[in-house]
């Protein structure tokens, strides 16, 4: 499978459904460290990640515009034709070293060979938040299926933030497993 006209379907499902504050972009850099030098130095521009430069580049990231010169990441989403073991683990370690800078950050994979996610996701996910296996939906369901994704991420994302900046308390935590509308299934 050819992972740009698959990327260009979320792309294009991302554009409907996210309105300013929101965008998306593809091949951003996120931050993956924040370190300080001998001088204590931030060495790194928060607000201007670099692939190189303590960044990785992400496929596709929708960002929050907080005003003219901040936009924060909510929702990462990342493609690969099929799954390895090793997709899984390195895509995890990406997750989670990201979500160490940016505490509220939702990242996730999109496989287009599978036609359900592999057991493999499961066994040695560490810190994903999604997966999605779009063989077996149609373009334009995957379509459909994106564009609630990204609704749902960007609307935990921002849960998420009020949580780890400390506005709003929790009480209960739960993951949660996701059934096909139509079918009854799990997702």
């Amino acid at each position: 499978m050819d992972e740009d006209p698959f990327v260009a379907t979320a792309m294009s499902a991302a554009e409907e459904v996210l309105a300013p504050p929101l965008s998306i972009q593809r091949g951003a850099s996120l931050l993956y460290q924040v370190t300080v030098d001998n001088r204590l130095q931030i060495r790194v521009d928060p607000k201007k990640p670099m692939r190189g430069q303590s960044a990785f580049q992400t496929d596709l990231c929708v960002f929050e515009t907080l005003d003219a010169e901040t936009k924060i990441p909510r929702v990462v989403l990342e493609f690969k034709p099929g799954l390895s073991t090793h997709d899984v683990i390195v895509y995890s370690a990406k997750a989670r070293k990201h979500k160490q800078i940016y505490p509220y950050l939702r990242y996730g994979l999109v496989i287009g060979n599978e036609a359900k996610v592999p057991g493999k996701f499961f066994t040695h996910n560490e810190a994903l938040d999604f997966c999605v296996a779009s063989a077996s939906y149609k373009s334009n369901r995957l379509h459909e299926i994106i564009a609630r994704l990204l609704k749902a991420e960007v609307q935990a994302s921002r849960q998420l933030e009020k949580v780890a900046f400390g506005s709003t308390p929790v009480h209960v935590y739960r993951s949660e497993v996701v059934l096909d509308e139509g079918t009854g299934k799990v997702v």
